[in-house]
């Protein structure tokens, strides 16, 4: 028994030495690491419950980023950290940005955070919930919403949209994304959009709203999603949409976005 386990240790260990090499000395790419908190006001059915956007952007960096300089890292910060009520669909909100510097600093994960992420991701994959046994990317099998398409699609248009933009340094690129809800209770939409403005075209309605549609650049009504889309621009995104029926306390969307 004892044998046993230290082959199994002996095992954990390897994998997660191989995928901490890979992650720090093969991969010429960056890693981004940003959130949106979102403060449901009290005119949302979801209320008192609140949203969070956990985003992971990995890029090929192409050429050494330029540091931020003191007042724009300053300008940034007061302009993502402010508690200022907004509103969508005549119901109010509050959105506060961390990590935004514009794709400019780079995260690296802690070895001991990274391998207890490794451990999660081999579990994740013998439970079925991953595609792929490589840890450095997500790609979720996909899982469809509790409620039906049609009751989802009457009633995300009066719900919340997030923009989450990519970080390249290419006019033109491709990328795999995933996106994952902790409440199974909804779905989310996603769309990959060419731009911040396509959220208020989305938002209001009009008729207006574009997506791209060069590969899987969309899923409706998801728990999880994974998908490639191709030939997007640089000032692209994903544009993610819960309903207003959310019955967590904290409504937890993880995104990674990865440049093929």
């Amino acid at each position: 028994m004892r044998a046993r386990y230290i082959i199994i240790i002996t095992l954990i260990t390897a994998v997660i030495s191989y995928y901490i090499g890979t992650a720090f000395l093969l991969q010429p790419q960056a890693i981004n690491k940003q959130s949106f908190y979102i403060r449901l006001q009290s005119d949302w059915n979801s209320h008192p419950g609140n949203i969070i956007y956990e985003v992971t952007n990995v890029w090929t960096k192409t050429d050494e980023l330029a540091p931020l300089d003191p007042q724009t890292r300053l300008t940034l910060s007061k302009q993502a950290n402010v508690d200022q009520v907004r509103s969508v669909h005549n119901k109010s909100y509050i959105m506060v940005h961390h990590g935004n510097t514009n794709c400019h600093d780079m995260w690296e994960p802690h070895y001991a955070r990274f391998g207890a992420d490794t451990i999660r991701h081999q579990v994740e994959y013998v439970l079925g919930i991953q595609k792929s046994l490589d840890p450095n990317k997500n790609q979720y099998v996909p899982l469809k919403g509790k409620i039906g398409d049609q009751e989802h699609a009457s009633q995300i248009r009066s719900g919340y949209s997030q923009f989450i933009p990519i970080c390249t340094q290419n006019e033109l690129t491709s990328f795999d994304y995933s996106v994952k809800i902790n409440d199974e209770s909804v779905g989310f939409d996603v769309y990959f959009v060419p731009s911040i403005e396509q959220q208020k075209n989305f938002d209001e309605g009009n008729g207006l709203f574009e997506h791209y549609t060069n590969g899987q650049c969309e899923g409706k009504n998801y728990v999880r999603f994974s998908g490639t889309c191709n030939n997007v621009g640089k000032s692209a995104g994903l544009l993610i949409a819960v309903p207003d029926s959310l019955t967590l306390p904290l409504t937890k969307i993880e995104v990674w976005l990865y440049e093929k």
